[in-house]
């Protein structure tokens, strides 16, 4: 699952706001969590830490959502670079 849908899956499981998060970690607006939640923005560790308080889940699974999405566009750039390489 990429960290975007992650993301709004344990906000909505939390029963939270966009704006109710954005104000917990800091943030006048909802606009900072629905980018996250777009993808459109990449969020900070630390910011991803505050969010596991947040929505009461254990570090250790964002972490893995957080890898797991790293791996993932990692591996599109890759096979971008390999397939646009000229010869």
């Amino acid at each position: 699952m990429p960290l975007a849908r992650f993301l709004k899956n344990k906000r909505t499981c939390a029963a939270l706001t966009q704006l109710e998060v954005g104000q917990r970690l800091g943030f006048h607006k909802s606009q900072f969590v629905s980018s996250m939640e777009r993808g459109t923005s990449r969020p900070p560790i630390r910011v991803l830490k505050k969010m596991c308080e947040i929505y009461q889940i254990p570090e250790t699974e964002m972490r893995k959502a957080y890898v797991h999405n790293a791996v993932v566009k990692a591996e599109a750039r890759a096979c971008d670079d390999w397939d646009n390489e000229d010869h």
